[in-house]
């Protein structure tokens, strides 16, 4: 099996370049740096820990994880490896030039062992589902054990992974232990063939998430920019999602012709596409960083990085990904703020995340544009049911800390294991 995966990848790996290089979203000069995903990275004297977080949403994910391995390994080389340019771009705004960022290599023979050839890791840790069969088993053959952190396997992904279980499971003997994110998660990797000694349910690290230390600040400037006009935001939309959503805001603008809405698309390069869905509906737009005009009903947030502020600003926000079958973003970053979340039915990616907030009355899930504009207007109508609400998504989130301590004490024993 891993021999035709050979074939099939070395086949295919001219035509990725190229798109990665050329076509897939991500600002031109991260997506230039493609010798990286041919294995062409610097080397480094200093004892490197590895970490992958294949895009956006995982490096945020993993923010509160890497703070703690700056400051537990100061004399370490942290390297931190994305798939998407707009993870990579998400990575240097978050560290900066406190941890070095690279392209991960395409999953071919050559280029994985030149990438890990120069980088040498000491050990690697990889974020929620990323299980490469090159990567991981020469990994093994390296003698660089891996850490899976988050873990989690989704059951679609599950019949997937069972369908090449031939191909899966022998790259799971790499894996020194899994930091599953739920018992349901910890269940599927023991399936997959990973040995129950090593897994361990950590819980989930989005819980962990650290807040901006200017959140309060930049939440500010935004209100002060929109004035005093009711407003709710849809943040990380998918394609087929926005329409959606401004179906919503017009049923919205019928009832509240002051209303504004905040809308934040996943991939901020699909903001062209989106200006002229306004244009077409009639619905005057401005970017996020202009003082909002009385005629406004739409903000487009153009750019990577500002929708916390949007979260932290609004009373309510819809969390995209979840009106079509992507299966849910984060639902804990409106949470975390204390804000009504309201979400599409599917969820599936988040599926521990929505349990918790809809057993604490935290979560409407809303199913077309008519029941979502809905329940903003509920919100805006009754400021007493969204402070409820809010604090029981905020509880919801105290509650859910720790992970990131209990990860680190796994990747700290495999760390010890490895040094000797």
């Amino acid at each position: 099996m891993l021999s035709v995966y050979r074939l099939f990848t070395v086949a295919a790996a001219p035509l990725v370049l190229g798109w990665l290089r050329w076509k897939a979203a991500g600002p031109a000069e991260f997506r230039a740096r493609w010798r990286e995903r041919s294995g062409h990275v610097p080397s480094t004297d200093a004892p490197v820990l590895w970490i992958h977080a294949a895009s956006f949403g995982e490096v945020n994910a993993v923010q509160a994880l890497v703070h703690s391995l700056l400051e537990r390994y100061p004399r370490h080389n942290l390297v931190l490896s994305t798939f998407t340019a707009t993870g990579l771009e998400r990575a240097e705004q978050l560290f900066g030039e406190r941890v070095t960022t690279t392209f991960i290599a395409l999953d071919t023979p050559r280029r994985v062992k030149r990438w890990l050839t120069r980088l040498q890791p000491q050990a690697g840790i990889i974020v929620e589902t990323e299980i490469w069969p090159e990567l991981f088993r020469q990994c093994r053959q390296q003698g660089i054990p891996l850490v899976l952190v988050n873990a989690r396997l989704a059951p679609g992904a599950m019949k997937h992974y069972r369908r090449w279980r031939n191909l899966f499971s022998p790259a799971l003997e790499a894996v020194a232990v899994a930091a599953a994110r739920s018992e349901e998660d910890a269940e599927r990797f023991r399936q997959l063939g990973l040995a129950e000694e090593r897994i361990r349910v950590t819980g989930n690290m989005k819980f962990d998430m650290p807040l901006p230390a200017d959140i309060g600040r930049r939440a500010g400037q935004l209100r002060q920019r929109w004035g005093e006009r009711p407003v709710w935001v849809a943040g990380s939309t998918r394609d087929g999602e926005e329409e959606i959503v401004l179906a919503a805001h017009q049923r919205i603008l019928e009832q509240r012709p002051d209303g504004l809405l905040v809308l934040a698309p996943r991939h901020p390069p699909r903001c062209k596409a989106i200006r002229q869905m306004l244009d077409e509906r009639g619905m005057v737009h401005q970017p996020i960083g202009e003082t909002i005009n009385p005629e406004t009903r739409v903000v487009l947030v153009d750019g990577l990085g500002l929708l916390l502020s949007c979260y932290a600003a609004a009373p309510v926000a819809f969390v995209g990904g979840s009106l079509v079958d992507i299966g849910g973003h984060n639902l804990l970053e409106p949470a975390a703020f204390g804000k009504v979340v309201i979400a599409g039915p599917h969820l599936q990616q988040q599926a521990d995340m929505a349990a918790a907030l809809d057993q604490a009355d935290a979560l409407a899930t809303v199913a077309d544009d008519t029941h979502l504009a809905r329940e903003v207007l509920q919100i805006w109508k009754d400021p007493q049911l969204a402070l409820e609400r809010g604090r029981a998504a905020l509880g919801v989130v105290e509650h859910g800390r720790g992970s990131v301590r209990r990860t680190l004490r796994l990747i700290e024993q495999v760390v010890s294991a490895v040094a000797g």
